[in-house]
């Protein structure tokens, strides 16, 4: 079928300025985060001034519109890029190789999820990713969503599949807000867990003299985090341990599972995994 330039009109004209596809060598400059060795770009775009809902929580299906448990929406640059990892990698390989480098930088992990708690993994590649190709078994999914203390703001959320054709695919989302977010977000704590559990340790900037508002909610966080998982035990550090933890036992948590650890790093808590 011809295909004629001038039946889009200057709309349709906007349309594909604003959502053009980005080459490889453009992503690599613009993502903070580098592709799975081997990995090919099946598919990309860069939208300008575009309103979008970084998604921070389970997904679901209400009165046929899709509702989120958490998101923030905001007008910004939005940049997206799926990448097909080669055989023999699994999708556990591609999402850490890109989860690690995303740890590596200041910012804050805000939710994390794998298999059937993310919700439906059509409703993830058709109405939050806007690629079908990303559908696959639910059990085979995993999402997570990190702020960036960058300048400026970044919001990067990944998504990983491994289709039913045992395909794996990769899905990096890079969302630059025009006004940073002023916001304070918070992770939940069952994200908090899981990032304990797989790395170890956290850190929680939860700075008492700098703001003891942000402190208390982090502590709440922590606390809330402990008691999803009894067996639990913790070390906290940093030179507002002591503070910290004797907030944990006034709000319940035993003693015994609490170790008070080295006085760094300073304006900050660093909970280790014992």
């Amino acid at each position: 079928m011809p295909f004629f330039l001038p039946t889009l009109g200057f709309a349709g004209l906007l349309l594909c300025v604003l959502a053009r596809p980005a080459a490889a060598d453009e992503l690599s400059e613009r993502l903070v985060l580098s592709a799975f060795p081997g990995a090919t770009l099946v598919d990309s775009s860069n939208e300008a001034a575009v309103d979008h809902a970084v998604v921070m929580g389970s997904i679901r299906r209400i009165n046929n519109q899709l509702r989120a448990e958490r998101e923030v929406r905001t007008t910004g640059e939005l940049i997206r890029a799926t990448y097909r990892i080669p055989d023999p990698h699994d999708r556990h390989e591609a999402f850490e190789h890109a989860k690690e480098q995303l740890l590596a930088q200041p910012g804050s992990m805000l939710f994390f999820c794998q298999g059937r708690e993310c919700g439906s993994s059509s409703l993830w590649a058709n109405q939050v990713l806007n690629n079908s190709t990303l559908y696959g078994p639910e059990d085979n999914q995993a999402y997570l969503v990190m702020q960036l203390d960058s300048e400026p703001q970044r919001f990067v959320s990944l998504y990983a599949i491994t289709r039913g054709n045992r395909r794996v695919y990769l899905h990096v989302e890079q969302f630059t807000p025009e006004q940073p977010v002023a916001e304070t977000l918070y992770p939940t704590p069952a994200t908090m867990l899981k990032l304990l559990h797989a790395e170890g340790q956290l850190v929680i900037p939860a700075n008492h003299a700098a703001d003891p508002e942000t402190a208390q909610a982090w502590v709440n966080l922590i606390n809330r985090m402990l008691r999803s998982d009894t067996r639990l035990r913790i070390s906290v550090n940093g030179d507002q341990a002591p503070a910290v933890t004797r907030q944990l036992v006034e709000l319940g948590i035993r003693s015994q599972r609490l170790e008070v650890g080295e006085a760094l790093p300073l304006g900050a808590i660093l909970i280790i995994k014992l």
